[in-house]
């Protein structure tokens, strides 16, 4: 299926026939996953190299859904001919003499700075200028991320086979296979700083330097540092803050005030892409008749995620369950573009806490896509009610469940004299 891909429907946009393709992969993947993991103890090694096949099956395509990974070869020609990728954009007529014919024409935004973050940048600046081998590089990525987690199963007490929910799920073959994302290069990071705070011995400050370099790469993993405070503590938010400022001094020196890009841009609404939360917020502010309803939306979901993440701070959770919860509040609160390999750092945790409701987010997730072949480039009304709602319903049932259980729990132990 994954050879087949974009050709199973000739002449209609991948767009439009990937999506459905993946709901397919979806039913296939469930089913091994409950067969591996009904049979504990099964290897290792050919659960991986069926992800690695599974992976460069969707490679042999060219990146069919998204076109972010010719802008990392891009930066990197541009650094190594020793200018700032924040300076300009692709279609500046000083980085004229830099362009080709193969990857500077499918650069989506050509006349808008990089977005990428310096942690990202220096990774780019030792990528080849080929978008097959910068893919190959990001599933050998995503092979270290399999390992990793496979290590951090056997540390928690749980079967390594495990390790097919990432490994085998149609989200992470196509948006790393196919889409070449830089989340593959950013969980290894991610899974190495958690496994250091769940050692015997705690290693703060590594596990810092660890975190900064995966916030350096997207600054979304910000947003997870509320779980591993509790470990690391100080050292480890030291360590991060300096590699983070230390990687945008560096940059900024160059770059100045730029070196921020495209980011600010990215909230405007030319932007917005499969919002969910923000929208809601938008529309009871509008409804109300306050003056500008989309700020004060960003506010909500700021003040909804600061809630939400205060509340589990005060809840007593295991740090990889910890993770996940906070990794879905930053999901359900983002409120700006949610593109479905945002999503990827979901199954590592999910591995470890499968959890329905997040499941079904990462399993429907793709459909978003089909904004991009609907007429006028209109996301079908249909998707987002498809993709929350019922991750609200499993939500709430699911805390309902723990929490009966937990209550239980507590009056079994009270009848014991």
């Amino acid at each position: 299926m994954c050879l087949l891909g974009p050709n199973a429907a000739p002449g209609r946009p991948a767009t439009d026939v990937l999506p459905w393709l993946q709901l397919v992969q979806v039913a296939l993947w469930g089913s091994a996953c409950w067969w591996i993991w009904r049979r504990p103890g099964l290897r290792l090694w050919p659960i991986i190299a069926v992800a690695l096949l599974l992976r460069l099956a969707a490679a042999a395509h060219a990146p069919a859904l998204s076109s972010d990974v010719y802008r990392y070869p891009w930066d990197g020609r541009v650094q190594r001919a020793g200018l700032s990728p924040y300076a300009w954009p692709p279609d500046a007529a000083e980085l004229a003499p830099l362009r080709d014919g193969l990857i500077h024409p499918q650069i989506n935004r050509p006349a808008a700075r990089t977005v990428y973050p310096p942690g990202a940048q220096w990774l780019f600046a030792t990528l080849p200028f080929h978008v097959d081998q910068v893919r190959w590089w990001m599933i050998a990525c995503d092979l270290l991320t399999l390992l990793l987690l496979a290590r951090l199963l056997a540390l928690r007490g749980a079967d390594p086979a495990r390790v097919v929910l990432y490994g085998w799920a149609p989200l992470a073959i196509w948006e790393v296979g196919n889409g070449g994302h830089l989340e593959a290069a950013l969980l290894p990071w991610l899974l190495a700083a958690v496994l250091l705070l769940l050692a015997k011995r705690t290693r703060g400050a590594t596990a810092g330097l660890l975190l900064g370099q995966a916030v350096a790469m997207k600054l979304y993993p910000l947003a997870l540092l509320p779980a591993l405070w509790r470990r690391g503590r100080w050292r480890l938010v030291g360590a991060m803050s300096a590699v983070v400022a230390g990687l945008y001094l560096a940059y900024g020196l160059a770059a100045g005030a730029e070196v921020l890009g495209f980011l600010p841009q990215y909230v405007g609404v030319a932007e917005d892409h499969n919002i969910g939360l923000r929208r809601l917020f938008e529309a009871l502010f509008g409804g109300c008749g306050l003056g500008q309803p989309r700020w004060l939306a960003f506010a909500a979901c700021a003040a909804t995620w600061c809630c939400g993440a205060w509340l589990l701070q005060r809840q007593t959770l295991p740090l990889t369950e910890h993770l996940l919860a906070l990794a879905g509040l930053w999901l359900v609160c983002l409120p700006t573009a949610l593109h479905p390999w945002y999503a990827l750092w979901l199954l590592p945790w999910l591995a470890l806490h499968p959890r329905p409701a997040w499941l079904w987010l990462v399993a429907v997730l793709p459909l978003s896509y089909l904004k991009y072949a609907a007429p006028g480039g209109v996301m079908p009304p249909w998707v987002v009610p498809l993709e929350w709602l019922p991750v609200l319903g499993l939500g709430l049932l699911g805390a309902w469940q723990r929490r009966r259980a937990g209550t239980a729990i507590i009056e079994k132990e009270a009848t014991i004299p």
